[in-house]
């Protein structure tokens, strides 16, 4: 166990020195240079010092807080986090991203035991934008190895319905499962369908190809819908009053 920390400590100082180094060189820190969207609606043009990535979160929440300086060998860092910003955009472009990355902070889907509606605040990259949808990649550290004692890093994907007036973003396994029953009523059945009947093979394939095959099943459930897809997502249920109106009865 000492060895283990030992070697953690010495991992985080290389990273940090890493990090340094690349800031002092100004032909490697505009791949660090972006543009912050405050809550405010205040632009912030930066460079990022400390990412929010989970490859440099060991010790802490990944894809949540960050630091900032002005210019790339500014001593002086700024922090903010998933609850200060709307987007942080890349300036550097490249063949897979022309417009550069875009990173947004919305709310994830994380139900617990005393609510499967609660969520956590979080920052995501942008994979596609659709016409009803938008999906999104992020990072996270998981257990792995013999007796879970190693960690590895785990990407996931998940789905924010742009008719959600909460932006709330959900993994992709929970939009099969009982979470969408009063939100998104018959979508559960929908996906899980989606991959069955005469089409179902197509589906899989595509779903294997393409990370954002979400897309088309959202829309093609909206269009099932009808009118009333102008209605959705649901509120969500309070319980609470709910009893509270059954015991008066």
């Amino acid at each position: 166990m000492k060895h283990f920390f030992i070697c953690a400590l010495a991992a985080l100082a290389a990273v940090c020195t890493i990090s340094r180094a690349e800031a002092k060189d100004p032909e490697e820190a505009e791949s660090d240079h972006v543009i912050v969207t405050l809550k405010s609606g205040e632009q912030v043009d930066c460079y990022v010092h400390r990412g929010w990535h989970a490859e440099n979160s060991v010790f802490k929440k990944e894809n949540y807080s960050f630091k900032v300086t002005k210019t790339p060998d500014d001593k002086e860092p700024i922090e903010y986090t998933a609850d200060d910003v709307v987007s942080i955009d890349y300036v550097e472009t490249t063949e897979n991203h022309p417009d550069g990355l875009r990173w947004e902070s919305h709310p994830l889907a994380k139900p617990n035991f005393s609510s499967r509606y609660h969520t956590l605040q979080m920052l995501f990259c942008v994979d596609k934008a659709g016409r009803n949808a938008t999906t999104y990649w992020w990072k996270i550290w998981v257990s792995s190895g013999i007796n879970g004692m190693g960690r590895s890093l785990q990407t996931n994907f998940g789905v924010r319905f742009h008719n959600d007036p909460e932006g709330i973003v959900y993994p992709y396994m929970l939009v099969n499962s009982v979470l969408m029953k009063d939100r998104y009523p018959g979508l559960q059945d929908f996906c899980k369908k989606w991959f069955k009947g005469p089409e179902g093979k197509v589906h899989k394939k595509e779903a294997e190809e393409n990370d954002a095959w979400i897309l088309d099943m959202y829309d093609a459930y909206l269009e099932q819908m009808g009118d009333e897809a102008g209605n959705l997502p649901y509120p969500i249920p309070d319980k609470k009053a709910g009893k509270n109106q059954a015991d008066k009865e």
